[in-house]
């Protein structure tokens, strides 16, 4: 055999081997991204399977609440702080499906939130009405003298941490009853809070 034979062969053997090994490196990467895709479908189908249990859960727990009775008791743990407070409630009763406690919890962490905000002596008004679908009920500070009040700013970014996360936990609860809570005017003026909450129907 030649040595320009030889060396042919050499060079042949050389491009086998490469183009193996880049073969073997794009099978390797697909396994990889086979074995990635597999895991993230189980961990997909697990969360939603969890998600799924956390939906029956609190339908489970959910009762028909008026919102009236809810008020009044979050309003009530505000009675020897700084603020006053103004209820406006309708006569005929303002049912939501949800879970009591976390609905107490939503309206006592902004209760507390406009106690600290407010200056001594103002007057905090809570309101509650039925809108379509929905039922509202809307803080609003009425000695307030800026356009965009303490009061509004619950959801701000440069709250402190355990504000933010107060903020961040009424937010959650409002998602998880199908509902949202934000900066709002009621009829014009001041920026004040708002919650939507789907109105049980009769």
């Amino acid at each position: 055999m030649s040595g320009a034979q030889l060396h042919s062969g050499n060079l042949g053997f050389i491009i086998a081997a490469v183009i193996l090994l880049g073969l073997g490196s794009v099978v390797g990467m697909m396994c990889s991204l086979f074995i990635a895709n597999v895991r993230q479908s189980a961990k997909a189908r697990e969360f939603a399977q969890q998600a799924r249990k956390e939906a029956q859960q609190r339908m489970g727990a959910s009762r028909a609440q008026d919102i009236r009775p809810l008020l009044d008791a979050a309003s009530a743990q505000a009675d020897g702080r700084a603020i006053r407070l103004d209820i406006q409630l309708p006569q005929e009763a303002v049912r939501v499906f949800a879970i009591e406690a976390e609905l107490r919890e939503l309206l006592a962490k902004v209760t507390a939130y406009a106690a600290s905000v407010m200056r001594a002596g103002a007057t905090l008004q809570v309101s509650a009405h039925a809108d379509g679908g929905q039922a509202v009920i809307h803080w609003r500070d009425l000695d307030a003298v800026d356009a965009h009040p303490p009061l509004a700013r619950f959801f701000d970014s440069k709250l402190s941490a355990a504000m933010a996360a107060s903020a961040r936990a009424c937010e959650r609860i409002a998602g998880h009853h199908g509902g949202r809570i934000y900066s709002a005017p009621d009829g014009g003026g001041v920026l004040g809070l708002t919650l939507r909450l789907p109105l049980l129907q009769a």
